[in-house]
């Protein structure tokens, strides 16, 4: 009997100290909990050029993973996908303005915006004068717009325009620009109007149109907000457009970290819609603007916990009480507006008082959150 304890001890301490030999990624049997660590985005399927190309479309598409910073940063404990912030109006076709700007934000991808763009300005009988899907460029054919009544949108837009303006002379075109959203999965669609007798034309295979702006403002408007009604009653309509796959591949709002390691949101774009993009996240948030100062691009800003965490800690006797102080349950953070470069703005998070750096995963919420209600 002693001995046949002595060889169970035996074989029960070398079954014990073999199980980290057995899963430890090199044994036996492998453990995949850290798998995700160095998993990699396979690439797109290739159709090889001998087979027939089938138009096949994705009625569930799953949207592409960014690829993590850093992922050995979560030892034993997987990141967590980034919140989704939305308020009433994320699904909505809608004009946006600054000054004299205006731009339609459509909530899809610019691979289904593209399509019923171009069936838009076909069901108008309207002929391109330029085509470039690569950089989501379109122009309308020279138009002479005449005294009389025209069955179509486009022609009626632009002849009412100009009898508002009192403008009875020269031929009209729009020039169009389709691009990328500051949230995934969304679309801009920026317009503007030319008459050759008011201004020299641009060339026509100019691709920036902020610096530009419309002869006619109306028309400009007008019709953004007649693409915008018929993009909104083809909703459900899904055809993606392959050759536009380009004009959603540059970002205008992108999460990255700094030299230091700490999270920073890039945006790409010019100093007055970046300032205006940053102020009206913020509103939307329904975060409190305490201070700024636009010569140094700073937001004082006080953040609800709750907003963060989405839960409220101030307690349920309080509520009940009405004597919660909510100063006590909240961040008061430092936003930064910073120009590294051309048409490119870094807004970085820090600390209100000592303006040093706090939590990185609670500068990455802020950012996720300012990206998310970005218009």
């Amino acid at each position: 009997m002693r001995i046949k304890s002595v060889i169970w001890l035996t074989v029960t301490a070398l079954l014990l100290t073999s199980c980290g030999w057995m899963n430890d990624g090199e044994g036996l049997i492998l453990d995949p909990d850290d798998d995700y660590l160095v998993a990699e985005q396979a690439a797109d399927l290739v159709v090889p050029e001998d087979l027939r190309n089938l138009s096949n479309t994705d009625p569930f598409p799953i949207p592409d993973a960014p690829q993590p910073h850093n992922p050995r940063y979560y030892p034993k404990r997987p990141p967590l996908p980034d919140a989704i912030y939305a308020n009433d109006n994320r699904d909505e076709v809608r004009i946006q303005a600054l000054g004299d700007r205006n731009w339609l934000v459509v909530p899809e991808a610019p691979t289904t915006v593209w399509p019923k763009l171009k069936q838009f300005l076909a069901d108008n009988g309207i002929t391109l004068g330029l085509d470039s899907p690569g950089v989501g460029r379109i122009n309308t054919e020279w138009l002479r717009i005449e005294d009389r009544t025209y069955r179509d949108v486009i022609r009626t837009v632009l002849k009412d325009a100009k009898q508002v303006s009192n403008l009875n002379q020269g031929q009209d075109r729009f020039l169009i620009r389709v691009e990328q959203g500051l949230r995934t999965l969304t679309t801009e669609i920026h317009l503007r109007h030319e008459n050759d007798s008011l201004t020299l034309p641009v060339r026509d295979d100019i691709e920036n149109l902020t610096s530009m702006f419309s002869d006619l403002s109306v028309a400009e408007r007008d019709l953004l907000n007649e693409i915008g009604a018929y993009i909104a009653a083809k909703v459900s309509e899904q055809t993606v457009s392959k050759v536009a796959l380009e004009i959603g591949s540059s970002e205008k709002a992108e999460l990255t970290l700094d030299g230091n390691g700490d999270p920073l949101l890039k945006l790409y774009l010019d100093y007055e819609r970046a300032w205006a993009t940053l102020g009206q996240a913020l509103d939307n948030a329904e975060i409190e603007i305490i201070n700024l100062d636009r010569d140094t691009g700073s937001f004082f800003v006080r953040v609800p916990t709750e907003l963060i965490t989405g839960e409220d800690e101030s307690g349920f006797f309080c509520r009940i009480t009405f004597s919660c102080d909510r100063n006590s349950s909240s961040y008061n953070l430092l936003l930064l507006l910073k120009n590294p470069g051309d048409s490119e703005f870094d807004v970085t998070v820090h600390d209100g008082q000592s303006r040093g750096r706090i939590d990185p995963d609670l500068a990455q919420q802020v950012l996720v959150m300012i990206r998310e209600y970005s218009t």
